[in-house]
């Protein structure tokens, strides 16, 4: 019984694994929506209008959802636009939300609209992402029973200790079976700067978080 909950911890990790694959994620998300915002045409205007500003981040949000993430067509896009921006808009000289993204757009200094679409792009992309991560974990791990949320958390243990914090490292498997999206995400970002680093003529480059991921 055991090696058959050991191999079927051991498949269950790999097939997390290659869900959350970071080059798998980036085809999936970040390479289709950096391409919609290069091609979404907005022709420049400055001041810009609020009914203006509201069609044309409406018309990017739509853009985006129904031609390049193939998902269901959006019953208000210009309420999603909104609704991103005041969430999680961050502008370099007025702060965050919706209004600083409108003071953004009417000041040519800090790239007007196309600022705006750049950062509602990015807005979309870590929002897909983090919906997506989460629903791989949920797919795989929270219909779980205990003792195989316990054998996934040892094996992560026993395989992936050196890319875990020492604190992680020093647990027993039982105090972490309710942390293995946490771990994987924790391993997966800790390769993924290994790997860019090897690959840098810099060195090293600086952690960030490859999945954007939030505890569940």
């Amino acid at each position: 019984m055991s090696s058959d909950l050991e191999k079927l911890a051991g498949e269950t990790i790999a097939a997390i694994m290659v869900e959350l694959d970071p080059d798998r994620i980036a085809d999936r998300f970040d390479n289709p929506i950096a391409k919609a915002a290069r091609e979404f045409y907005y022709e420049p205007q400055c001041p810009i209008a609020h009914k203006e500003f509201h069609r044309s981040v409406a018309a990017f949000v739509e853009q985006v959802y129904d031609k390049i993430l193939g998902a269901w067509m959006l019953t208000d896009p210009f309420a999603e636009a909104i609704w991103l921006l005041e969430d999680g808009y961050e502008s370099a000289a007025y702060g965050t939300g919706y209004v600083a993204a409108l003071l953004d757009a009417n000041d040519p200094a800090e790239g007007g609209v196309q600022t705006v679409l750049a950062g509602l792009a990015e807005l979309i992309r870590d929002s897909e992402r983090q919906k997506y991560v989460k629903a791989v974990f949920a797919r795989y791990v929270h219909g779980c029973n205990w003792a195989l949320r316990c054998e996934i958390a040892r094996v992560l243990l026993e395989d992936y200790r050196p890319f875990l914090p020492e604190r992680l490292g020093k647990c027993v498997s039982a105090q972490l079976a309710d942390e293995i999206p946490s771990l994987i995400s924790t391993f997966i970002s800790a390769d993924s700067i290994l790997q860019r680093g090897a690959f840098s003529s810099e060195g090293p480059v600086a952690a960030e978080t490859s999945l954007n991921f939030e505890p569940l």
